[in-house]
Order: structure tokens, then C-alpha cells, then sequence
């Protein structure tokens, strides 16, 4: 006897057969269930955010990429479980400094047909990463001023800042405010924040150590 007749004599055992016969009418049930009641096709407009993969270390992302509104179609019950699976990307893999294009890449769940992706095309601007070392200013709020007198500095008394170079070049100074009142406590440690001129705060930058302590020398100098 081949292979298919022992296959077919098999299927069509009472036993196998209405085991089979159940098993599809519950995937039928299941499908009508997910999908409001019908199995019929269905079209939708979803809007993803674009992911960045593959950006070198040496960039980082300035002007991240637009939304897009992807169409996607497919039969009901699949669409409804299936949508957030949709995911959008674009590969940075090989970019350079400036602002490139770069085509977007949509990914979904079996069974769901990505019918269009507008726009099709987006634009990034990314910048080298550079850094900078700057001394640490102490600000005093709520503190007695005189507390200055004693010899009291940050430590590290130097922090790195790192982040787009355009951003970079705006740092003027960085600060840690401290704020303890009445008593400063050595053993609290104070943010460190990277201002500009006008003492406006600077975002989208690494500073390294992001906090830091206080340290009161003595009179003879030592720690």
C-alpha cells in the first residue's frame, strides 16, 4: 500500500476524522470570535513610530525620523490580534554625519499584508558624539554663604559631558545645586546639571558622573 493510501486510510478513521473535524470547527469559532463575527477581509490605517537600528556609536540621533501611516490588510480576526505586531524601521547601519534618507522598513505578523507605507522615505539628522571636561561650579540655595569660606568643593572636582557636538558647543558651565538647609550634608550627593550662558539648562547630553559629593578641606589643606 503507498504512502498516501495508508495517509487517506488513516484521515479517514472515525476516530481521527471527528477529532480533525473538531479541532477545525474550534479554529472557526476562535477566528469569528477575534474577528467581530466575520472571517471577511479587512483593510486599516495604523501611524509607528520609526525605530533607529544599527546607529554607530560614534553618531548620535539629532532629528529623529517622522511617523508613517501604514495600511495594512488581511482577514479580520488576524488583523485584530496582529496589529500591534506592526512594527517600523529604518537601518542606519554605515550612516555618516548629516542628514540622510532612508528608506522604511514595515514588519508584521503572519497572515497581515502591508498594502502602503506614506511616506515611504524619511529623513534623520544625526551628529558625531563628542565630549568635553568641565570644572564643577557649586550653586548654594537655603545654605548660609559663609559656608563657602570653609574650603568646601565638589568632588570630582571635573566631570565629563558628552552628546552632539552642536549641543556641546552651547555648555558654558556646569553646576550642582545644593540645596541642603540647615545643615550640609557631606554624605548627600548633588546632580550635576550642563548650562548654557544665560543658565538655561542643556538637554540631550551625558554627563559623567552625573552626581557628586562634597568635600570640606581643612585648614592645612588636606582632605
Amino acid at each position: 500500500m503507498s504512502r498516501i493510501s495508508k495517509l487517506w486510510a488513516f484521515l479517514t478513521k472515525p476516530e481521527v476524522y471527528w477529532r480533525f473535524f473538531s479541532l477545525l470547527l474550534a479554529v472557526i469559532f476562535w477566528l469569528l470570535a477575534t474577528g467581530d463575527g466575520t472571517l471577511g477581509e479587512t483593510e486599516r490605517t495604523i501611524t509607528l513610530e520609526v525605530q533607529v537600528q544599527n546607529l554607530p556609536a560614534d553618531l548620535v540621533l539629532v532629528d529623529p525620523p517622522e511617523n508613517v501611516r501604514v495600511r495594512i490588510r488581511g482577514l479580520s480576526p488576524l488583523v485584530n490580534r496582529g496589529e500591534s505586531s506592526v512594527s517600523a524601521s529604518i537601518n542606519l547601519a554605515g550612516a555618516v554625519e548629516g542628514t540622510e534618507t532612508y528608506s522604511v522598513e514595515v514588519d508584521g505578523a503572519l497572515g497581515i499584508n502591508i498594502v502602503s507605507v506614506i511616506p515611504q522615505w524619511v529623513s534623520v539628522y544625526t551628529e558625531d558624539v563628542a565630549e568635553a571636561v568641565f570644572p564643577v561650579t557649586l550653586a548654594f540655595l537655603g545654605i548660609d554663604r559663609n559656608r563657602m569660606m570653609m574650603g568646601i568643593r565638589p568632588s570630582p572636582a571635573v566631570i565629563t559631558v558628552r552628546g552632539p557636538r552642536s549641543i556641546l558647543e552651547e555648555v558654558d558651565h556646569v553646576v550642582a545645586y545644593l540645596g541642603i538647609d540647615p545643615e550640609l550634608n557631606l554624605e548627600t550627593s548633588f546632580q550635576v546639571q550642563a548650562l548654557d550662558a544665560q543658565g538655561r539648562s542643556l538637554y540631550g547630553l551625558e554627563v559623567d558622573p552625573a552626581e557628586v559629593r562634597i568635600i570640606e578641606v581643612v585648614d592645612n589643606g588636606e582632605e
